[in-house]
């Protein structure tokens, strides 16, 4: 009875992340905001604001988050000379406070990516989950270094906006090609791509890569004997490629499931499913 009750409890409640969540403006002022959501029932909010007169050590910040963090969740603003060292104590305090699942990232400015991947690395957490979003138009993105391996197992998320760009590079990090989800979104004047090479070391189950990617038939037949041999367990795949006149479709057979694969209106697009008693298509040998 016991168990029962408990895994009922399972089916109807979702366990909640303990969140980071850091944003940083330029304009029309300056200022960052720091939110740590624990279990989704406590928020803390707190808003920093440029002021370069008032000139705080990391040992007065302190001082003044503490009981912030130890209290009831409120929000609170502040004014800093430096709003990274202000966002980084905060971002210190939580992940040596409270286990991390996620963290999201938005705009951060030059200084506080190297100052934020540092304090990850000495906390030794990995959080399951990170977000980056990249508006301000400055030298292609490039994930610091401790965002790169061990973190983001469950899902890894890079989202390139406005006049931001995307360094290539970031796909020969560890973390990207073993993510179980991968989501790359290029709303940006300024696209990048890969080779079907560098798409073949991403090993999620769930993929969306948008802007400007190549892949041909061989690189699909090896994602398809990947598969096959049980290297590569395939959900869904949705690549952009930049020749939007491309055309293939093959279908392969394993045990029983199908693995769609398929080049057509600008995206190459792989899926598996059971295959159908009365299918209507051809497998395609390897």
């Amino acid at each position: 009875m016991i168990l029962l009750t408990f895994l009922f409890y399972l089916s109807t409640h979702v366990v909640a992340d303990n969140v980071i969540h850091i944003q940083y403006f330029r304009r029309p002022e300056e200022y960052g905001i720091f939110r740590v959501d624990l279990d989704g029932s406590k928020k803390w909010e707190s808003y920093i604001y440029m002021n370069k007169s008032a000139n705080i050590r990391e040992d007065d910040i302190y001082k003044l988050i503490k009981p912030f963090f130890e209290g009831e969740p409120s929000t609170r603003k502040y004014e800093s000379s430096s709003i990274t060292r202000h966002l980084g104590k905060q971002f210190e305090y939580i992940l040596n406070r409270y286990p991390i699942n996620e963290i999201i990232f938005e705009n951060l400015c030059s200084q506080m990516k190297p100052k934020f991947s540092s304090l990850l690395t000495s906390s030794s957490q990995l959080p399951r989950k990170i977000k980056w979003i990249i508006e301000h138009p400055s030298a292609s993105f490039l994930i610091p270094y401790g965002f790169t391996k061990g973190v983001g197992r469950e899902e890894y998320h890079l989202e390139v906006k406005g006049k931001a760009s995307l360094h290539v590079d970031n796909f020969d990090y560890e973390a990207l090609q073993n993510a179980q989800k991968l989501i790359v979104k290029q709303d940006t004047e300024f696209p990048n791509g890969v080779s079907g090479e560098k798409l073949l070391k991403i090993k999620g189950s769930e993929v969306l890569i948008e802007g400007r990617n190549e892949v041909d038939s061989d690189d699909i037949k090896m994602f398809a004997e990947e598969w096959n041999s049980g290297d590569r367990f395939i959900q869904k795949w949705e690549i952009h490629v930049i020749d939007d006149q491309q055309q293939d479709q093959f279908y392969f057979e394993k045990n029983g499931f199908t693995l769609d694969a398929s080049v057509s209106n600008g995206k190459f697009i792989m899926t598996t499913y059971k295959t159908p008693e009365n299918r209507s298509y051809q497998f395609t040998s390897l």
